[in-house]
């Protein structure tokens, strides 16, 4: 009995061994295939850099009473840039996939994907409504939920404060949509166009 059971052992170390022997064939094989795909990703980082460098190059002076249009449009367009990259890579690392059959299984999963993503979606959303809505901007110094300092970014996700005593305050996008803000260092309001019009004809007369 004793002779049987070493039998049995040694046949399942031997099928373990072959496994993992399996495996490290199998990783070694894709590697190359990894490689490619992480070479391509990073040129797809390289070019959502360089085109983030070029609509400040290209808008940096139109857009210059704007600052946050100027970020959004930055961040929207990198992100897009990343995520075809991302695709992209995956397709190489992964023979025989395409981006078709992710769009599938997301539509399959995507009542389940809502829930899971509904706070992430959400302040993504607000995100983007504060940034075209400029209701303050970088540097300006707000009070909000109780937190008081000095804004320093605006994700797509949070909106980050410096607070008096140097701390770190990092805010979600959702809950500064919909609370007051105190805007402690407010700019002085435009003239209208009106207003410009008149007192350009006061001037001319």
């Amino acid at each position: 009995m004793m002779l049987i059971s070493s039998f049995v052992s040694l046949d399942r170390y031997g099928q373990m061994v072959s496994a993992a022997n399996e495996l490290m064939r199998g990783f070694w094989a894709h590697t190359p295939y990894l490689m490619m795909a992480l070479l391509l990703f990073f040129a797809f980082w390289l070019l959502a850099q360089l085109f983030k460098w070029f609509v400040g190059r290209l808008l940096g002076k139109r857009l210059a009473a704007r600052p946050n249009v100027l970020l959004l449009l930055k961040r929207i367009g990198g992100t897009g840039i990343l995520l075809i990259g991302f695709l992209c890579a995956l397709v190489v690392a992964v023979p025989g996939f395409t981006p078709g059959q992710l769009i599938s299984t997301l539509g399959i999963g995507s009542v389940a994907v809502g829930f899971a993503f509904k706070d992430i979606l959400q302040n993504l959303l607000s995100g983007i409504l504060l940034l075209v809505n400029e209701p303050f901007r970088i540097g300006d110094n707000i009070t909000s939920n109780g937190f008081t300092g000095v804004v320093e970014d605006v994700q797509i996700r949070a909106t980050t404060l410096r607070g008096e005593d140097g701390s770190r305050i990092v805010i979600p996008n959702a809950q500064l949509f919909t609370a007051p803000i105190t805007v402690h260092t407010g700019r002085p309001p435009q003239p209208s166009a009106s207003q410009t019009t008149d007192s350009h004809s006061e001037e001319t007369l």
